[in-house]
């Protein structure tokens, strides 16, 4: 099952109806400012959820008048983000992969709050990925084969997601790794690229996050 999460961050329309095109989406969950998004492209999300501070109320209003969305609706103050509760509800309905659109730009509080919504999906063994027309952004739970032809950009970074990421082989990269023991506080990971057509990266232990990037 694919699940889009259309949160409240930047959203360059255009890149963003392109991939939701391309993946064909089983549930699309509209979170907070992420309907105004739904509402300028006529999107009719399978769930609605938020505080809805930020929105305006002719959005929320119309959405309310839905009466087939569930909406989940919270206080302002709250334990978790938007977004994590957005992820927490996409894997509660047996998400297998989930793409967040309107992750990044803007706050960088709620910028990192996402990035760390990435660990959820990854700790069932679940494909999560935060996407801009700039980023491709996912957190590995273990070896990954990757194909130039299918890169996002040119760009591949590699940063640990917890004290340490083990054992980091990395094969058919411009700066190849062999049994490197990664932790949160090392560069060592950033502005790789791809030297052969299918690259691997291997480790034993850890949670490892993946940036492909391009320049604009």
């Amino acid at each position: 099952m694919d699940t889009i999460l259309l949160c409240g961050g930047h959203m360059d329309d255009a890149f963003v109806l392109g991939c939701i095109e391309n993946i064909g989406p089983d549930c699309i969950i509209g979170i907070d400012r992420g309907l105004e998004f739904c509402y300028r492209n006529r999107i009719v999300p399978q769930y609605i959820l938020g505080d809805f501070d930020s929105i305006s109320p002719e959005v929320i209003n119309w959405y309310r008048s839905r009466k087939e969305i569930p909406i989940r609706e919270y206080k302002p103050e709250k334990d978790a983000t938007d977004t994590r509760m957005g992820m927490e509800l996409a894997m509660e309905l047996g998400s297998d992969r989930i793409f967040m659109f309107g992750a990044t730009g803007g706050r960088l509080d709620h910028y990192m709050g996402n990035l760390q919504s990435l660990i959820v999906p990854a700790k069932e063994e679940k494909e999560a990925w935060i996407l801009d027309e700039q980023n491709a952004i996912t957190v590995l739970f273990g070896s990954r084969m990757i194909k130039k032809e299918c890169a996002f950009g040119k760009y591949i970074s590699f940063f640990s997601m917890g004290d340490e990421v083990r054992g980091i082989t990395l094969s058919g990269f411009k700066y190849p790794l062999k049994e490197y023991n990664m932790t949160n506080f090392d560069g060592i990971g950033v502005s790789n690229e791809l030297a052969e057509d299918t690259a691997l990266v291997e480790f034993r232990q850890g949670f490892l996050l993946m940036v492909m990037s391009k320049d604009r």
